[in-house]
């Protein structure tokens, strides 16, 4: 049995991934976490050490997905969908940032099910997203203002910052692949309204911002900081 938690709201996920750790370990259950790289061995470990595994049992781990391949019959590939037809193992997993139309586990049918639990972003991300750029101080702030009060303002953090750099990609005339011709097209003329030489400087803010969090140096709070960037280049 599989149990994948997913989507791009990758705070909400994780903290859901470990709130059920949590939950079963309350549960009197056995939690084991391992690399994805070591999926394979459950069954032998299940079958080689039965005196080990007399109360109930999950196992955890995460980005199984990266191993998969939806062309290729590799190794990974059959552990996976032996696991999930296995009723008497439960694995849970979870995929970083990743929406569950990307996921390449087997599709579900028949012996082969399995749980999506998946996190989207609030719709008003996207709306602030589109709110970055100069002269839109005033609604940039609004909408950061009514967005943080229901959304954890690191994730807020996250999509911004991912959001300028492709906002720089697209400026610099280096597309991504990943992004579809409507998404391109819909940077291009959010894009042209920044000079391209701001707006390095405003991606290169956030990357220092983000480098203080994860130092504990930063004084202020993420909400803080947004703030006072968007004041300065908006």
């Amino acid at each position: 049995m599989l149990t994948i938690i997913c989507g791009e709201d990758s705070v909400s996920s994780y903290n859901y991934y470990s709130s059920l750790k949590k939950n079963y370990k309350d549960k009197d259950f056995q939690v084991i976490e391992i690399p994805s790289s070591e999926l394979e061995n459950i069954p032998s470990w299940m079958g080689e050490s039965q005196s080990l595994f007399k109360q109930n049992k999950v196992f955890f781990t995460q980005n199984v997905n990266k191993k998969l391949s939806r062309k290729l019959n590799l190794k990974i590939n059959r552990v996976i969908e032996k696991l999930i037809k296995d009723k008497t193992i439960q694995v849970v997993t979870w995929e970083e940032e990743i929406s569950s139309r990307f996921l390449k586990f087997p599709k579900g049918s028949g012996t082969m099910r399995y749980l999506i639990k998946e996190f989207k972003p609030s719709q008003n991300i996207f709306k602030l997203q589109d709110a970055i750029y100069p002269g839109n101080l005033k609604n940039f702030i609004t909408t950061l203002n009514q967005l943080t009060e229901s959304v954890d303002e690191n994730f807020v953090f996250i999509m911004i910052m991912r959001h300028i750099k492709n906002l720089l990609l697209v400026k610099s005339g280096d597309g991504s692949s990943k992004l579809q011709s409507w998404q391109i097209a819909k940077l291009k003329g959010q894009a042209s309204k920044w000079q391209l030489d701001k707006l390095i400087n405003f991606y290169d803010a956030f990357h220092k911002i983000d480098v203080s969090q994860k130092t504990s140096s930063n004084p202020y709070s993420i909400k803080k900081s947004l703030d006072i960037l968007a004041c300065y280049y908006l």
